[in-house]
C-alpha cells in the first residue's frame, strides 16, 4: 500500500502543487525572467557547482562512511524539482524562475552527473537517460503547470475565481501529504534519524539555502529572489538521486542518504514557508 501511494500518490500530489502555482502565473512572468538571464546563470551556477563543493566539504569534514558520502554526493549532483517550485510558491518566491530553473537544471544534469560522480565513486558509469529526465519534467512540472495557466487565462467567472482561491489553499496541505506518503514509504529511515547522515543532509540543505540567498544578494537582489534562489539551490530532487542510486547503479543502499534528505528538507522547507506566511499577516 505505501509503495502505491509512493509511485502515484505522491506525483500526483507533487503535480496538484504545480497546478496551483500555474494558476498564480501568466505568459508575461516566464517573459520577464527571460529578460534578466543573469539571475538563472548565478542560480545554475550556484546549484550545479557550488552545492556539490558543499557536499564535498561536508564529506571530508565528517570523514562520513562511504554509503553516506555516495549518497550525499549524489544527491549534491540532482537536479531541482516539484517540490522546489512547489515550495517557492509557498514561502512567495519567483514561481517563474523557480520553474525556469528546474527545467534547465533537469536536462543539464544527465550529462554533468555522470562527469562528476567519479569524484566521489570511482570505476562508475551512471547515465541518467534524457528521455526520463524529459518525462518527468513534462509529466510533474510542466503539464500541472500549464494547465493552471490556462485555467487562470481562459476561465474568468466568479466560481472559477473561488476554486483557484480554494486551490491556493490546498497547496500547503499537499505538501503535508507528499511527507506522509515518504514516511510511510520509507519507515526504515527512522533508524537513522539520529546519525551523521541526518546531520549532513540537513547541513547540504541548510547551507545550499544560505548560498542561495549569498549569491541573491550579490547581484543585488531582493528578498523574493532571495527566496527563490534559496530553495532552488537548497532543495534537491531526492527522487532522481534515488533513482541514479537504484536503477543506474544498482546499489540500493546508496539511497538511504537521499531518503533521510527527502524527509529531512521539509523541516527548513516549512519554517520558510511559516515565516514568509507571517511576514505576510504582518504587512497585512
Amino acid at each position: 500500500m505505501s509503495q502505491t501511494m509512493l509511485t502515484i500518490g505522491l506525483p500526483v500530489a507533487l503535480a496538484w502543487m504545480m497546478f496551483c502555482v500555474g494558476l498564480t502565473l501568466t505568459v508575461a512572468d516566464f517573459k520577464r525572467v527571460s529578460q534578466f538571464p543573469g539571475k538563472v546563470a548565478a542560480g545554475l551556477s550556484a546549484q550545479l557547482i557550488g552545492l556539490p563543493i558543499i557536499a564535498y566539504g561536508l564529506i571530508q569534514l565528517f570523514n562520513l562512511p562511504e554509503v553516506v558520502a555516495v549518497g550525499l554526493w549524489i544527491l549534491a549532483l540532482a537536479p531541482g524539482g516539484a517540490s522546489s517550485n512547489a515550495i517557492c510558491h509557498l514561502c512567495g518566491g519567483d514561481s517563474a524562475l523557480s520553474i525556469t530553473m528546474t527545467a534547465i537544471s533537469s536536462l543539464i544534469i544527465p550529462f554533468s552527473l555522470p562527469l562528476m560522480l567519479p569524484f566521489v565513486l570511482s570505476d562508475v558509469s551512471a547515465i541518467i537517460p534524457m528521455k526520463t529526465a524529459i518525462m518527468q519534467l513534462i509529466a510533474v512540472t510542466l503539464v500541472p503547470v500549464l494547465l493552471g495557466m490556462m485555467f487562470k487565462h481562459y476561465c474568468s467567472s466568479a466560481g472559477s475565481e473561488r476554486f483557484a482561491q480554494f486551490a491556493g489553499r490546498t497547496a500547503l496541505w499537499a505538501l503535508f501529504f507528499t511527507v506522509a506518503i515518504t514516511l510511510a514509504a520509507n519507515t526504515k529511515v527512522f533508524n537513522q534519524l539520529f546519525s551523521v547522515a541526518s546531520i549532513a543532509v540537513l547541513l547540504l540543505c541548510v547551507l545550499g539555502m544560505a548560498l542561495g540567498v549569498a549569491v541573491a544578494k550579490g547581484i543585488g537582489g531582493d528578498a523574493r529572489l532571495s527566496k527563490t534562489l534559496s530553495i532552488e539551490v537548497g532543495i534537491q530532487n531526492a527522487g532522481t538521486a534515488i533513482f541514479v542510486a537504484v536503477v543506474q547503479l544498482n546499489q540500493p543502499q546508496l539511497a538511504l542518504t537521499p531518503l533521510l534528505y527527502g524527509i529531512l528538507m521539509n523541516i527548513p522547507a516549512i519554517i520558510m514557508i511559516v515565516m514568509s506566511r507571517r511576514d505576510v499577516r504582518e504587512r497585512a
